[in-house]
């Protein structure tokens, strides 16, 4: 039975394998080159310099024909260019291994010992560097059998001495036979391998189709979360419920920020996470995070304690990241502390225009070893002594997270018991503007405008719909491509909110045949609404012939922002 790695290659693997060959060969060119000189050269001194010129010239040609036939490995399967490169490569060694064959018939036995290494350093190269096409390598190997039998045969018969002829012979197909191995192990370990590769590679490209596929089906649900959440709030006058949906909006924000992660698959497997600096108020941000778990922690009957140092009114944060480093810290004591406290303070270290916020949390749990200080950093090292031990990524990134922020986090001595962690994040603090008299809001200069709002799912068409009625915007809603361009013969619009994955006429069919209408509709503004939410799709869909693009999950500051922007609406100070 033929073994797995011997079987036929189709015609793809076969290109690939080589494109393999090719490189192999061109990397190792400047010492193959120089060699085959200092071999002809020697060869020179014990043969007549026609017949080594003639090799040279031999060699040169076979040279650039392999090299001519795999530049374009996409074409070495058509017709006769696969042939014709194992031929080439045939010749070529048959012409580099005549000198040697034609010393052994030299009575000097230093020409004739010159000759077999120069025969053995032919196989290793073939059997090493020329093997990762198979047949190329045979195609060597056999010219260099095919040569050395000859002429150990021409050698001894004439002198009639069957013993020596026996013998050498004998000794040359043991050669030959174990060259042979080389040659079919070489191939195997080259054709394994890239077997491995192409393997790793597929299932890398299956998980990124799965994360983004999965970031996709996400956006729908948080989309109606975040657009159903921002309504409410806008409306509540009760500071509980304002609380509260200001809890959900954040927790829903922070999930929005993981799905942009995953989109972002170069840094995350780089070990870094995108920064993403806003303006913000860093006590807002500290509070927010904190009273999330403050539920969570007062329900195992533990005390949970925040003290707010001088800290900035407004600066320069990421402030997904710090919610997620303060999360991950808070979650860490949390599951180690039984009763006791939680404490998280907060202040200011440093002066001048880029300070580090500092926060330290403490907590009166179980504590963490000495010498498991450094340890807790490293990834999937579990933390804790088992009772509620985590999955050791938490530390691991924040600490990656604190570093790309220009600070860091580590744990602190203390002398009573628990663990305190210093969690520091440089700042880049931000001076209140001079009073002068407010522009108007964004969305408030949208009131009056009329849109039609594109979306197969009736969620999506509802959060966009609430968030336009917030801004003072009317809205029509059409559940198709079609039905959307049947509105827009009858009923004027000032823009249209068009989402990209619909079944049947989909987003760009759709932007086409508007593009198409008669009358003032084809020149309308048309905004992308979709959870395509990569770089290069936001690109390709600007690219093709798009107004603007907004991606899923909305926000109304990002709506009503690009709505403007397209509209004409916003003041030369925003950008």
């Amino acid at each position: 039975m033929r073994p797995h790695w011997l079987a036929p290659l189709p015609p793809a693997a076969l290109q690939q394998e080589v494109a393999r060959q090719a490189a192999i060969l061109r990397r190792e060119a400047f010492v193959r080159f120089p060699a085959m000189a200092l071999a002809f050269a020697v060869s020179m001194l014990f043969l007549p310099g026609w017949i080594v010129w003639t090799c040279v010239l031999l060699s040169a040609l076979g040279e650039i024909v392999t090299n001519h036939l795999d530049a374009c490995p996409a074409r070495i399967t058509e017709g006769w260019r696969h042939p014709a490169y194992i031929l080439s490569a045939f010749l070529l060694q048959c012409a580099f291994v005549t000198p040697p064959a034609l010393m052994w018939h030299l009575e000097n036995p230093y020409v004739k010992a010159f000759a077999i290494g120069f025969m053995v350093c032919s196989m290793m190269h073939v059997a090493t560097v020329r093997s990762i096409h198979l047949p190329m390598g045979l195609a060597g190997g056999s010219a260099i059998a095919l040569f050395t039998l000859a002429s150990n045969t021409l050698y001894w018969l004439p002198r009639h001495d069957l013993a020596a002829l026996g013998l050498t012979t004998l000794c040359a197909l043991v050669a030959l036979a174990y060259s042979l191995a080389a040659i079919l192990m070489t191939y195997r370990l080259h054709r394994e391998a890239a077997a491995g590769r192409a393997e790793a590679l597929a299932a890398n490209a299956t998980k990124d189709r799965f994360l983004a596929q999965m970031s996709h089906e996400l956006r729908t649900p948080l989309n109606a979360i975040l657009g159903i959440g921002h309504a409410e709030l806008r409306g509540a006058s009760d500071p509980v419920s304002r609380d509260r949906l200001g809890v959900l909006i954040r927790s829903a924000e922070g999930l929005s920020t993981m799905l942009d992660d995953i989109l972002d698959m170069s840094a995350v497997q780089q070990g870094r996470m995108p920064v993403r600096p806003q303006t913000v108020s860093p006590r807002e941000e500290i509070v927010a995070s904190v009273e999330l778990f403050r539920p969570l922690v007062e329900e195992t009957g533990v005390a949970l304690e925040l003290v707010l140092g001088d800290l900035p009114k407004r600066a320069r944060l990421d402030p997904q990241r710090l919610r997620q480093c303060l999360s991950n810290l808070l979650s860490n004591a949390l599951k180690h502390t039984q009763e006791g406290r939680i404490r998280v303070e907060a202040r200011i270290e440093g002066a001048g225009p880029r300070p580090l916020l500092r926060i330290e949390v403490s907590d009166t749990g179980d504590g963490i070893l000495r010498e498991e200080a450094e340890a807790i950093f490293d990834p999937f090292m579990p933390t804790g002594n088992g009772r509620l031990a985590g999955n050791g990524l938490g530390l691991s990134i924040s600490r990656a997270l604190a570093r790309q922020m220009g600070g860091d986090l580590r744990l602190l001595a203390q002398p009573e018991p628990g663990a305190r962690f210093a969690l520091t994040i440089a700042l880049q603090t931000v001076e209140a503007p001079a009073s002068a008299p407010a522009a108007p809001r964004a969305e408030h200069r949208l009131g009056g405008r009329r849109v039609l709002v594109v979306d197969d799912i009736s969620t999506n068409r509802l959060v966009a719909a609430a968030y336009l009625q917030l801004f003072g915007v009317r809205t029509i809603e059409a559940q198709s491509g079609p039905e959307a361009l049947a509105l827009l013969e009858r009923e004027p619009v000032d823009l249209v909110l068009l989402d990209m994955n619909m079944p049947g006429m989909d987003g760009l069919e759709t932007l086409r045949r508007i593009r198409a209408m008669p009358g003032p509709a084809a020149s309308l503004p048309v905004v992308a609404m979709t959870a395509d939410a990569t770089e290069e799709q936001r690109d390709m869909y600007l690219g093709a012939g798009l107004t603007g693009y907004v991606a899923k999950p909305v926000t109304p500051d990002r709506m009503s922002a690009e709505l403007t922007r397209v509209l004409g609406l916003a003041h030369p100070d925003e950008s």
